[in-house]
């Protein structure tokens, strides 16, 4: 099949000789941001490499939210490339068309930006799936979308290079990208896609927003879980925003370039800064927000829906176990009527700062001691999990092979969930130890 010929390149597309020098520094902080992102995701994708491996020697089994976010990684990595490949240009002073890095450089530009927008959908997609229905697909169907989203994604990318072969990426401002007479094939083949997957987070988030809403106010939750939710559902919003902030800037840019309005270089060099931030920004927004399924040494479920979470701007939960509160109070003289009328006094005495005894008297020759317990619950925090784990394994003796002992054989199949922190114990010791005190205490008053 013949390629189509274009005219022979004008000056916006032509080799730009001298990059203007008010435009140096902006393209060396796209430059610094790019590097940036490629590090981190980088430095990211090799952990998650570990740990896939890890995982599947030890459990053979994997995570599907894991591998959404493996795959987004690579988005970002062939993004930040893309935009890190300026560096050259900087090197030699101008953006020389019809070399390989020019090339390069436009084929990265519209597959990073392509993919890290459908797999920043597809997560989105499987966080509604887990978070409202509770639902996952089975790992066949899972990996054939991850194949299908691939060759989504190349396909689109192939179209224009089989059409125009090596003439498709010409300079489009500072850097290499699709000939800018190629309108129709920049809008069906890039920027409209860009453009569903951007609106299509933001109205996947917006459900799940919702829909955790309105589970909080008709009670669907308790208390406890009901703040949590909640917490869990502003975290929501910010996925959309990062997402949406980074990448509207450029999509604009060029949109406007279409409508015979061409952006400024310090305006695409702005852009170019925030879109290759998506790197860097992705990394820690899913560090921060997801860490006990990326960085756990043992391989997560896929049956825990919104429990992944973790909201990093809100204070920590306090340590998971007992908390014992200790209080009394004015009460009447249980002795009969013709002690009815009777008020009494009462003297508080602190135990440790932790809790109070209440001595209450009608009189100098009887007194009574009041007690009362509450005991609260609260749920294991996330980071407690982590703890649990790494507890669990400083428990577990080996012998020198690195085998079971007979001995400690029981050890093994003890639950994490039943493995009380250090400072658990410690504080049920203490309260065990006042209340033995105070039972005590009682016993000796009521002799007298």
């Amino acid at each position: 099949m013949p390629r189509a010929i274009l005219e022979p390149l004008d000056a916006d597309s032509a080799t730009l000789d001298a990059i203007p020098s008010h435009i140096i520094p902006w393209l060396r902080a796209v430059v610094v941001l790019s590097f940036l992102s490629f590090f981190s995701a980088v430095t990211l994708l090799s952990l998650l490499t570990y740990r896939l491996i890890r995982w599947q020697r030890k459990a053979k089994r994997t995570n599907q939210f894991v591998i959404l976010i493996f795959n987004l990684l690579i988005a970002d990595i062939q993004q930040s490339l893309a935009f890190l490949l300026n560096v050259e240009w900087l090197r030699v002073g101008s953006v020389v068309v019809g070399t390989p890095i020019c090339y390069t450089q436009g084929w990265l530009v519209s597959t990073g930006d392509l993919s890290s927008g459908v797999w920043c959908f597809a997560i989105g997609l499987h966080t509604f799936a887990s978070v409202v229905f509770d639902y996952r697909l089975s790992k066949r169907a899972f990996f054939t979308c991850i194949f299908g989203l691939w060759a989504f994604i190349y396909g689109i990318s192939l179209v224009g290079v089989g059409m125009y072969g090596k003439s498709l990426y010409v300079r489009s401002g500072v850097w290499c990208w699709i000939h800018h007479d190629l309108q129709d094939l920049r809008l069906w083949l890039h920027y409209f896609w860009i453009f569903v997957f951007e609106f299509g987070n933001v109205f996947i988030y917006a459900i799940i927003y919702t829909i955790l809403i309105i589970r909080i106010r008709t009670g669907a939750y308790t208390d406890e879980q009901a703040r949590r939710v909640k917490e869990i559902s502003l975290l929501m919003v910010v996925y959309p925003i990062v997402y949406v902030i980074c990448t509207i800037p450029l999509a604009s840019a060029r949109m406007s370039a279409m409508g015979k309005h061409p952006p400024s270089y310090a305006r695409l060099c702005l852009a170019a800064c925030m879109i290759t931030s998506n790197g860097w920004l992705d990394v820690l927004l899913y560090t921060l927000t997801r860490r006990i399924m990326i960085f756990s040494d043992e391989p997560p479920s896929d049956d825990n829906g919104i429990d992944n979470f973790v909201a990093f701007w809100t204070e920590k939960p306090r340590r998971f176990g007992g908390t014992w509160a200790i209080s009394g109070g004015s009460t009447e003289h249980p002795a009969g009527p013709h002690r009815r009328n009777r008020t009494f006094g009462s003297l508080s005495l602190s135990l440790d700062n932790d809790s109070e005894n209440d001595l209450v008297g009608a009189g100098s020759r009887d007194i009574k001691l009041i007690t009362t317990t509450q005991v609260y619950s609260e749920p294991a925090a996330p980071e407690d999990y982590e703890e649990i784990e790494e507890m669990a394994r400083q428990m577990r003796p080996r012998t020198p092979v690195r085998r079971w002992s007979e001995e400690s054989g029981r050890v093994k199949e003890i639950e994490l969930a039943h493995i009380p922190s250090t400072k658990s114990l410690r504080t049920l010791r203490s309260l065990q130890s006042k209340r033995s005190q105070l039972s005590e205490q009682s016993k000796d008053d009521s002799m007298k």
